[in-house]
């Protein structure tokens, strides 16, 4: 499938994303010479009920947008669940603990520094899309970042009754296993979004 990404461009100022469009521009503003990329306009922040969180924007956000039509495995997979579990992509939203791109050379795991910068983004994040009932976190650091966002906003999503799941990261290390385990590592992240779909009461396509 080809993806017309300046067709999607054209689409970022839609009510159904420019909010979180707006978002991604005040992120680069505050960070001169940064990129965010922006979250595809097949979303919707009046639908959404779950957010993806991952760690940050992976080789495939080249295309300028968070997507799961991106090239590359994480991607890829991500569009997997969502076929495996008939999920409408306007239900969900991926975000990335730290939005901005980073430099390809650094290690892959966040440092404190980045966790902490990530806070607020997400904090205004959750803002936009208000009906979100579950956050599946992507990845090891992931998880942390939201252990660091309960702390510092005083258990903002638990007061909120939303629901953090743990789950692997989609792509990168946590995939680099024989066939089998991956599938069943597939399998896994499949459960958690059934789990998450059936919480918020979404219905299946």
């Amino acid at each position: 499938m080809t993806i017309d990404w300046d067709e999607k461009k054209a689409l970022l100022q839609e009510p159904n994303i420019a909010a979180v469009t707006q978002l991604c521009d005040e992120l680069m503003e505050k960070k001169p010479g940064s990129v965010v990329p922006y979250i595809d306009p097949v979303h919707d922040e009046d639908e959404c009920r779950i957010v993806s969180l991952h760690i940050a924007p992976g080789k495939g956000t080249e295309s300028g947008f968070v997507s799961h039509f991106n090239d590359d495995e994480a991607a890829r997979r991500a569009t997997s669940i969502y076929e495996a579990v008939e999920l409408d992509p306007r239900y969900v939203m991926p975000w990335n603990a730290y939005p901005w791109v980073r430099d390809p050379e650094l290690p892959s795991a966040l440092n404190v520094q980045e966790k902490t910068d990530g806070l607020r983004p997400f904090r205004q994040f959750l803002k936009i899309n208000k009906r979100v009932s579950a956050v599946i976190a992507h990845g090891a650091d992931a998880h942390a970042f939201l252990t660091l966002f309960e702390k510092t906003y005083h258990s903002s999503l638990k007061n909120r009754g939303v629901k953090i799941y743990k789950a692997t990261a989609l792509g990168g290390r946590a995939f680099a296993v024989s066939a089998t385990k991956q599938d069943e590592l597939l399998a896994k992240n499949v459960d958690v979004y059934k789990d998450a779909m059936q919480r918020a009461g979404i219905q299946h396509l």
